[in-house]
C-alpha cells in the first residue's frame, strides 16, 4: 500500500509541475538573451544581465555576451545573403516553424512582441529594394502569428533609413506557456531548426 501511495504522490507532483506556467523573455539586440520564470519565480537569468554594485557589468560578463552564437549565426547569414536576405531567411524559418506548431500555438499567450528593423545602405535605390524585401518577408509571418495566437501588446517598427549605411535588427518577446506544452513545442521545433541550420550550413 505504501509503495502505491508513494507512486501516486510522485505522479501527482509531476503532473502539477508540468502544469505550472512558464514565462519566457527572449531578446536579441546584437546579443541574444533569455530570462525564465516558473510560476512567477526567477529560474534563469544570463550572467550578462547581472550588474555589480558599481552599476557596470564585469569584464568577464562582457566577454560572455560577446561570444554569442545567435549573433554569429546572423552575421554569417548577413555575410552571405546581405542584410535583407538574412532577415528573409530567418522569417522564412519562423513562418515554417509557426505552421508546423500551429496546433500547439493556441496554448501560448504572447504578452509582448517588439520588433525593430532599420534598413539602410550606401545607395538609396538599394535601400528601397531591400526595405521592400524585408517587409515582404516579415509581415506575412507576423500576420500568420496573429491568426493563431493571442498577442496582448505588439510594437512593430520597420523603416528605411536613407541617412545611414548600417542596417540593424532587434526583437523582444515575452510569452507565457505551461511547462508541458513548452516541452512538446521544443521537441516539435527541433527538426525544423535542424533543417534551417543544415540549409544555411551554420
Amino acid at each position: 500500500m505504501i509503495p502505491l501511495i508513494i507512486i501516486l504522490s510522485v505522479s501527482a507532483l509531476a503532473a502539477a509541475f508540468l502544469l505550472l506556467p512558464v514565462s519566457l523573455h527572449i531578446k536579441f539586440d546584437g546579443d541574444f538573451s533569455a530570462k525564465i520564470k516558473i510560476a512567477g519565480i526567477k529560474a534563469y537569468e544570463p550572467a550578462g544581465e547581472k550588474e555589480h554594485p558599481s552599476g557596470k557589468a564585469a569584464d568577464s560578463d562582457k566577454k560572455a555576451r560577446t561570444d554569442n552564437s545567435m549573433r554569429k549565426m546572423f552575421g554569417k547569414l548577413e555575410d552571405r545573403l546581405g542584410f535583407s536576405g538574412a532577415v528573409k531567411e530567418i522569417f522564412s524559418f519562423v513562418k515554417s516553424l509557426l505552421k508546423r506548431l500551429k496546433k500547439q500555438l493556441g496554448h501560448i499567450a504572447v504578452r509582448r512582441l517588439c520588433l525593430n528593423i532599420r534598413v539602410a545602405s550606401s545607395d538609396a535605390a538599394q535601400t528601397a529594394v531591400e526595405y521592400g524585401a524585408v517587409c515582404s518577408a516579415v509581415y506575412p509571418a507576423l500576420s500568420f502569428l496573429d491568426s493563431v495566437t493571442d498577442i496582448k501588446m505588439k510594437r512593430i517598427n520597420i523603416l528605411s533609413d536613407f541617412n545611414s549605411e548600417k542596417s540593424d535588427f532587434s526583437f523582444s518577446v515575452i510569452i507565457r506557456i505551461k511547462i508541458i506544452f513548452l516541452i512538446i513545442l521544443t521537441f516539435q521545433a527541433f527538426s525544423e531548426y535542424n533543417k534551417f541550420i543544415t540549409r544555411n550550413e551554420l
